[in-house]
């Protein structure tokens, strides 16, 4: 059996997803966290810049301690940014007959890669802006199995769910925004907003008591209901980055409509004007028309982006 160390962040369920199709295509796989998420390191990572890299580096190190005297078909990079220059080459000249891959589920402009680019035999992007620019493979995000086969509840109902992370003022207001219009026209909206202690206190700053904001991620099994009980998705893009949220790609597969502020999605293969509605600003005058039409072919599901696809593209290379 081929043998795969992944090092990468661990985000919500999505890792997990993206190693079980790898086992299930074949592989024994390792995994690493590549930043832990644990109180520790998040309150040092606020108390002292400096000494949160030294302990991350340290880390690091001792995951090329744990892979030493194993040999692995190929080294998986979910992010490297965190990576010392220094502990890359480590492992490099650890692990050298091993295909060397890296997956970035960021930007440049949020996380810079570039120093590591070269220590990569393959370098996949889900921004499309830095796959042109960095000379890149642009890979977007995926649709986990969980959501390929979703029941529709209460469709008739035609109702609208949100589930992110607020990570800027810009889209705290922007869904408040949002929720009241839906309020106004009689649309049903479910939505659970979550953030860090630091945004929180950002928002608190600037004003806004946000009774509505939860410092826990949604649990899974409520996170399902609403997609269930809902025929369209709102989304609201990170504006520093060009690629796909996970949230436009999981609904696509699911056969949601999609409202986003996202116009790079008109030029896609996939857009129609019956699944997308792009708004600017916040201007949301052409929802309630849009939550009211129904889907030309409601059943069709985007198998191009299912995780089975994504895992084997890391794996072999663009079909």
């Amino acid at each position: 059996m081929k043998k795969l160390l992944l090092i990468g962040l661990r985000y919500h369920d999505y890792t997990t997803a993206i190693i079980d199709e790898i086992t299930r295509q074949g592989y024994q796989v390792t995994y690493h966290e590549i930043q832990p998420r644990t109180l520790y390191f998040k309150t040092l990572k606020v108390l002292s810049e400096s000494a949160w890299q030294s302990r991350i580096d340290a880390h690091h190190r001792d995951i090329l301690e744990c892979g030493r005297g194993n040999h692995y078909d190929c080294v998986l990079f979910i992010q490297a940014h965190q990576f010392s220059a220094t502990n890359l080459r480590a492992l490099r000249e650890q692990q050298r007959q091993a295909r060397f891959v890296l997956y970035n589920w960021d930007a440049v402009t949020t996380h810079d890669y570039r120093l590591h680019l070269a220590s990569f035999d393959r370098v996949y992007t889900f921004d499309p802006d830095d796959a042109r620019e960095l000379g890149a493979s642009y890979l977007p995000l995926f649709c986990a199995r969980a959501f390929q086969d979703l029941r529709r509840l209460d469709q008739h109902e035609r109702g609208v769910y949100f589930v992110g992370n607020i990570v800027s003022l810009q889209r705290y207001e922007a869904l408040v925004a949002f929720k009241r219009y839906c309020a106004a026209q009689g649309i049903p909206l479910r939505s659970y907003m979550a953030c860090t202690p630091r945004v929180y206190t950002r928002l608190l700053r600037a004003g806004h008591l946000a009774t509505d904001v939860s410092l826990r991620s949604i649990e899974r099994p409520a996170f399902i209901d609403m997609i269930e009980r809902s025929t369209t998705v709102f989304d609201f893009a990170n504006h520093r980055q060009a690629g796909y949220t996970m949230r436009i790609v999981e609904n696509l597969c699911a056969g949601k409509k999609i409202i986003t502020s996202n116009p790079r999605v008109r030029d896609e293969p996939f857009y129609t004007e019956d699944r997308f509605l792009v708004f600017e600003g916040l201007d949301f005058s052409a929802v309630r028309d849009f939550v009211a039409r129904d889907l030309d072919e409601p059943d069709h599901r985007f198998e191009q982006f299912h995780v089975q696809t994504f895992v084997r593209t890391l794996l072999e290379g663009p079909a």
